[in-house]
C-alpha cells in the first residue's frame, strides 16, 4: 500500500494525473476515443508485429489505475551510441501511460523525445528526435486515432 501511495505521489509530481501537463511542454498528451485496455492492446499488438519497434513491458501502477508500456523505436539506436555510451539509459524508448479522467475517458501521456536533446546536446540525439518524433506520431495516430 505505501509503495502503490508513492507511486501515486510520483505520477503526480510528474505531470501523468489526468488533466495536467508540465509547463515545459516535454510531456505529450492525448485524450482517447477508446477505454483503456483497448488502447493498450492497440499499441502493444502493434509494436509486437513491426521488426522496427520492441515491446518490453507493461504494467500496472498508482494501484492499477495507470496502465504504463515501455516500447523502443529501434531504428534510433545508432544516435544513441553516437551520443556516447553514457546515454544508453535514454534508449529510443517510450513511456506511455494509460489512464482514466476526471469525466470517465482515458488519457495516453509520455514524454516528448526532446527530452533526450534537454539532458545532452550530443547532435546524434537531435538527429534522433527528427526521425522518432515523427515514427511515434505514426504509431499513435494508426493505433489511437491521434491526428
Amino acid at each position: 500500500m505505501k509503495r502503490a501511495s508513492m507511486l501515486t505521489g510520483l505520477a503526480t509530481s510528474i505531470g501523468l494525473v489526468a488533466g495536467t501537463v508540465a509547463a515545459d511542454g516535454m510531456f505529450v498528451t492525448h485524450d482517447l476515443e477508446m477505454e483503456r485496455a483497448e488502447a493498450v492492446a492497440a499499441i502493444r499488438d502493434r509494436v509486437e508485429i513491426n521488426e522496427d519497434w520492441l515491446f518490453l513491458a507493461e504494467f500496472g501502477l498508482a494501484g492499477g489505475a495507470v496502465t504504463a508500456l515501455k516500447i523502443c523505436y529501434l531504428p534510433l539506436g545508432g544516435d544513441i551510441v553516437a551520443a556516447g555510451l553514457h546515454v544508453m539509459a535514454m534508449m529510443p524508448c517510450g513511456n506511455m501511460a494509460f489512464y482514466e479522467t476526471e469525466d470517465g475517458g482515458t488519457e495516453m501521456s509520455m514524454l516528448d523525445l526532446r527530452f533526450m536533446t534537454e539532458l545532452s546536446d550530443a547532435p546524434s540525439l537531435k538527429a534522433a528526435v527528427e526521425t522518432g518524433r515523427p515514427a511515434f506520431e505514426a504509431l499513435l495516430s494508426d493505433t489511437l486515432d491521434i491526428r
